[in-house]
């Protein structure tokens, strides 16, 4: 989980690694203003929530945010069970809670979500926006793993993409929704190792900032590549998500 402390008007926030970054006073309000609004655009407000996104085989989520907030989301179905819930438990508990564990598998993950702070840059490359045909012939490159992790087409609100000799070697797209625009990056395997993913998502950022939108950036932690990829373009981080796949029995 990320830990947070204030020192003065700066504060250090602490990865579940053991990282820490020390933001001053401009990227703090940034910081509390996107989780403001991430949580405004979400509906949540309360520390124990429905989320309608959530089902029966992904029941529950646990966030953690960078000031030290906490929302538990649960699956519609779970709804009644949100009294029960104790504001501080963990994934694991909550799920304890819920089921009967004993003849359940678990297959938990770690998401965290990044926006662009207040200093990203405003400047630098524009790209041409994805079209269709590209974007499927990208899709057809890339693993079923890959696209399950983050689909980028025709239809998003905003897209870029690089292309090289008529192929599309990357791109991003990213679905806007009250006020938040969710990316996914997509790049050709024999492409990748040359910063295209940063290249991509960057330009998509400005794109999506001039048009007066606040920006979510997922990834998977054990994405390695992802994960690099939100840090190499100074990132922030603005949550830790835990949630699991629940498989029951036949």
């Amino acid at each position: 989980e990320m830990t947070s402390s204030l020192v003065g008007s700066e504060m250090c926030i602490r990865d579940s690694s053991g990282r820490s970054c020390i933001i001053n006073e401009e990227r703090r309000n940034k910081m509390e203003n996107w989780i403001d609004g991430f949580l405004e655009s979400q509906g949540w407000n309360a520390p124990v929530v429905t989320d309608e996104n959530l089902m029966m085989e992904y029941p529950a989520c646990v966030y953690t945010f960078a000031d030290g907030r906490r929302v538990i989301a649960l699956a519609p179905e779970m709804e009644e069970a949100v009294p029960e819930i104790p504001e501080d438990a963990s994934l694991n508990e909550v799920l304890d809670i819920l089921f009967d564990l004993s003849e359940i598998t678990v297959h938990p993950e770690r998401v965290t979500g990044f926006y662009a702070p207040a200093d990203f840059p405003a400047n630098g490359e524009e790209l041409p926006d994805a079209d269709e045909t590209g974007l499927l012939a990208l899709m057809d490159a890339v693993s079923e793993e890959d696209r399950a992790r983050g689909e980028v087409t025709a239809q998003d609100d905003f897209t870029c993409c690089i292309v090289e000799n008529g192929r599309m070697l990357a791109a991003a797209g990213a679905v806007a929704e009250n006020g938040i625009a969710d990316i996914s990056v997509l790049v050709r395997p024999d492409a990748r190792g040359r910063g295209l993913g940063a290249q991509t998502v960057s330009a998509l950022i400005r794109k999506i900032r001039k048009a007066g939108l606040e920006t979510l950036y997922r990834a998977e932690n054990d994405n390695l590549p992802s994960m690099r990829l939100a840090e190499k373009i100074g990132l922030a981080r603005g949550f830790v998500m835990d949630g699991a796949l629940l498989v029951f029995p036949l």
